[in-house]
């Protein structure tokens, strides 16, 4: 092979690996919250990854909550997309109103609302039953993220398919 094809193809496959390297930001959402029949609160929070691919930033000051425990399980791999419903937490009623999700990722901050009991967070009907669908909050660890599916679903329902 010819030095100058060389050359261009070994252009061309680190230009392949430049424009993969994750440099755009990540924005944290509040989804809102659900009244639960006990008085908790489920409060459901998801993400959007601006990036191509995927990111990993580990609980701590890179990732952390605001307003009590700082580690809650909130997920610390971010994928590609937006993302609703990523970390979802059952929560006394009287829950910290300044709790909030901070994530530092490509020289910016995101942090969710601290209006987590603002009425226009209520999730509606749809959203709600998916938020808890599966949840006992008689079990659940309070303040602690849950692992959901992401966009698996089944049957067309807009449930997550481990949800059904």
């Amino acid at each position: 092979m010819p030095a100058v094809a060389r050359v261009i193809v070994f252009v061309g496959l680190s230009a392949g690996v430049v424009a993969a390297q994750p440099t755009q930001p990540i924005y944290l959402q509040y989804d809102g919250f659900v009244r639960n029949a006990d008085a908790s609160l489920t409060l459901a929070f998801g993400y959007y990854n601006l990036n191509q691919v995927d990111v990993t930033i580990e609980a701590g000051d890179d990732n952390r909550f605001v307003g009590g425990a700082a580690d809650r399980g909130q997920p610390t791999v971010f994928l590609a997309g937006r993302h609703r419903f990523t970390c979802v937490m059952v929560v006394r009623r009287d829950v910290d109103a300044e709790l909030r999700w901070q994530v530092q990722f490509a020289g910016r901050t995101s942090v969710t609302t601290d209006r987590v009991l603002d009425p226009r967070y209520a999730l509606e009907a749809a959203s709600a039953e998916r938020v808890v669908a599966g949840l006992d909050g008689m079990t659940q660890p309070p303040g602690v993220c849950l692992e959901r599916a992401l966009a698996v679903e089944a049957g067309g329902t807009g449930l997550p398919a481990r949800a059904r």
